[in-house]
């Protein structure tokens, strides 16, 4: 069956937080070149932003658009990339953002999989991509399921910040309820990243959002560069 085709990896508790018959009915509206085509990231890894934060520890949602298209770059989680791999320019700019709002001098890895694992949910807004072909697997059906998965992390009883990174994110501001954080701004692109991203301190602004509810704050630590780890890497600010 083309549903079980397209969300055989979803992790179990998602498929009850979401409910069987509305991850059956977008399936439906989805393409089949969702399964077929040979795409980015590995099909056992289109979910692993789910895998590693369940929607009972989600805390932040961060949204992007769509993963990267070039080889062994996509790991299934918005921006970030293995530790091996040098970050592509949308996560340097992350980073660099991450470094002046938090005051950190020290180069992290591109692996954001920490972040993932202490409650953040890092989702683009269309799961896959075509190799070497930045956004072609847009209106395939993947936005039916982000759709649906900003609108039941809103309307659930926990407290949750969304930070919508681009266009492609802000689209979902009307999703989400009320008494939710929001934080909007241009995508970390290099295309974009100076009409907006720098100087918007997401992070500190998540921190404040959730003191302001009484909640504690997200820990946003990375693991740092370990010497020679990666040829050109200081240890400096802005040292990519």
């Amino acid at each position: 069956m083309q549903s079980e085709g397209i969300f055989s990896n979803l992790p179990g508790p998602w498929r009850t937080f979401l409910g069987a018959s509305e991850l059956d009915a977008i399936a439906m509206r989805c393409s089949e070149r969702l399964t077929t085509d040979v795409s980015y990231p590995s099909r056992g890894q289109r979910f692993r932003a789910f895998e590693l934060c369940a929607p009972d520890s989600c805390r932040v949602v961060i949204v992007g658009q769509d993963p990267y298209h070039g080889p062994n770059q996509a790991t299934g989680l918005a921006f970030s990339v293995n530790q091996s791999m040098p970050p592509p320019p949308s996560l340097r700019n992350i980073l660099q953002e991450w470094q002046v709002d938090l005051g950190i001098s020290t180069v992290p890895t591109g692996d954001l999989t920490e972040w993932a694992q202490r409650g953040a949910l890092l989702m683009n807004r269309v799961l896959t991509v075509l190799p070497g072909d930045a956004g072609s697997h847009r209106n395939l059906g993947w936005e039916y399921f982000t759709d649906l998965i900003v609108k039941r992390l809103s309307d659930d009883s926990d407290f949750r910040i969304f930070c919508l990174w681009g266009n492609d994110a802000r689209k979902l501001t009307s999703l989400i309820s009320g008494r939710n954080g929001v934080i909007e701004s241009a995508h970390p692109s290099p295309l974009s990243a100076h009409r907006g991203f720098f100087g918007s301190k997401p992070f500190s602004s998540v921190n404040l959002l959730l003191k302001e509810q009484g909640l504690s704050e997200f820990d946003w630590s990375l693991s740092f560069n370990l010497p020679g780890n990666r040829k050109g890497h200081t240890g400096q600010l802005f040292g990519f």
